[in-house]
């Protein structure tokens, strides 16, 4: 059975070293949520949610280690991260292009417009274009409550 829970600070150091295999930016505390995924006990997977102003967000760092691939944890880690948006808050994300279909189930939709990106996060998606072999993309999801 999947837990998806916060990381809790005491964690940062074995958080890092998971992006660290992956060579994502490290994590803090100071602007996250930082979800760990548990399957059977055991560390499954991790993801955070970085808050870059009062309006937009970053999802990120999505990570499930290979034993747990194809079980659905990534999905819950995105929903636990999604279900801390507040109303009309703005999440980003970056991932590898051949991700956009997860990403899509979860409700994210092409950036089409990168003139409304907050320069923070625009600047890192240069970045992942020109850092990673696997291209990128730059996805967004809307959160509009009445």
């Amino acid at each position: 059975m999947f837990k998806i829970r916060s990381a809790e600070k005491s964690e940062i150091e074995w958080v890092n070293q998971c992006y660290d295999e992956v060579e994502f930016v490290h994590s803090h505390f100071d602007n996250e949520i930082i979800a760990v995924a548990e399957y059977g006990g055991q560390k499954a997977g991790l993801g955070r949610l970085v808050t870059v102003d009062d309006k937009h967000l970053e999802l990120g760092g999505m990570y499930v280690f290979e034993s747990f691939r194809g079980k659905g944890v990534a999905k819950e880690i995105v929903q636990f991260l999604l279900g801390a948006v507040k109303s009309h808050q703005t999440v980003y994300c970056i991932p590898f292009e051949h991700l956009i279909p997860f990403y899509k189930q979860c409700g994210f939709t092409t950036c089409s417009c990168l003139d409304l990106v907050p320069q923070e996060l625009l600047k890192k998606y240069l970045w992942c274009k020109e850092k990673y072999a696997h291209p990128t993309s730059l996805l967004i999801f809307e959160v509009i409550l009445d």
